[in-house]
């Protein structure tokens, strides 16, 4: 079988996931929608990284993930290189509005002792503001 120029479906797999972000008050919230996976999982470290580095110090940062379908091992280990950044710099990294499926992924990893988990973006927001 040969890959003619008609066929998208590695391109399409490479844009599973739009990322977006704003600045919130002193908060970064990052909204992402697709699948985090090894194919997408670097695209979302590299943006945050480098939006964290454009905002005012320490980082604070949301990652609004409602619109995340799934979400692999190259995923969470985005999630864990982001975290870990925002902690070095002294600020915090946190999840807003999980589904079911993807909160389930962050407590059999046991990832849930690190990456705190706030129901709303807004929520987030307003925790992350307050410190």
């Amino acid at each position: 079988m040969s890959l003619g120029a008609g066929d998208t479906s590695d391109h399409a797999a490479a844009d599973a996931l739009h990322v977006r972000s704003e600045l919130r008050g002193p908060c970064l919230l990052v909204e992402a929608d697709g699948e985090l996976t090894i194919l997408t999982a670097e695209r979302l470290r590299e943006h945050v990284l480098a939006e964290m580095r454009e905002v005012p110090s320490p980082p604070r940062v949301v990652l609004d993930a409602g619109g995340v379908g799934f979400c692999d091992s190259s995923g969470l280990n985005a999630l864990i290189i982001i975290w870990k950044a925002a902690h070095r710099a002294g600020g915090e990294f946190v999840l807003a509005d999980l589904d079911r499926r993807f909160r389930t992924i962050i407590e059999r990893s046991g990832l849930d002792r690190h990456l705190v988990a706030h129901p709303t973006a807004e929520q987030a927001l307003d925790a992350l503001a307050a410190d």
